[in-house]
């Protein structure tokens, strides 16, 4: 499950301002805060991938066990 709080995080640790991560990321101002919110939850892999890029992290990173796994469903 995508973790948008690590996200964030990355950032803030960063100390980068969206608008600089959106260029190097190239997306949108909205689709990054979309991201950041929670509110657009299944970012495809190249999005994830170029967002790790330019924080220098890795992308599982980004990623958190599912509490409720299929299995016990």
């Amino acid at each position: 499950m995508f973790n948008n709080r690590m996200l964030r995080a990355w950032r803030l640790e960063d100390g980068r301002r969206p608008e600089q991560v959106c260029v190097e990321a190239s997306m949108s101002f909205s689709y990054l805060r979309r991201l950041e919110d929670g509110t657009a939850s299944n970012p495809t892999a190249s999005v994830l991938a170029r967002l790790a890029a330019v924080y220098g992290r890795d992308v599982g990173e980004l990623f958190t066990p599912d509490p409720d796994p299929a299995s016990a469903r």
